[in-house]
């Protein structure tokens, strides 16, 4: 049975991941966050697999406006869309991609970028 970790060892690995998120928001946001928030969340022990996301929208603020995005996975990049067993949590699971300043990034199977015409394509 593994030993829990320390709460020292837990709050500077929590300091290390909140720097991390804090320098993804700042390099795709082009700005500091107002707010640090933690959020909680329940991860569950078992998920259905729904299929393949084929593709993702979202809205994000970027430099000063407001867009709408799709990201169109390559075939070989698509995570799993999964849902909890209550249907109250929707997960990408798996997947061969990155989210950097560019937003969501495919990956080949040695990890190296994939040409993606449709990255990042702005929706308004």
């Amino acid at each position: 049975m593994r030993s829990r970790p320390s709460a020292a060892t837990m709050k500077a690995t929590i300091k290390k991941q909140l720097r991390a998120a804090v320098g993804l928001y700042r390099s795709f946001r082009e700005r500091t966050p107002k707010k640090l928030k933690t959020v909680g969340i329940d991860i569950p022990r078992v998920v259905a697999v729904i299929g393949h996301c084929e593709s993702i929208d979202y809205t994000t603020t970027h430099g000063s406006e407001t867009v709408l995005y799709r990201h169109d996975f390559v075939k070989g990049s698509r995570p799993l869309l999964c849902v909890s067993s209550d249907g109250k949590q929707l997960m990408l699971i798996g997947g061969r991609f990155k989210f950097t300043e560019r937003g969501i990034v495919d990956r080949d199977i040695k990890g190296k970028e994939v040409e993606n015409i449709a990255h990042g394509t702005e929706l308004d």
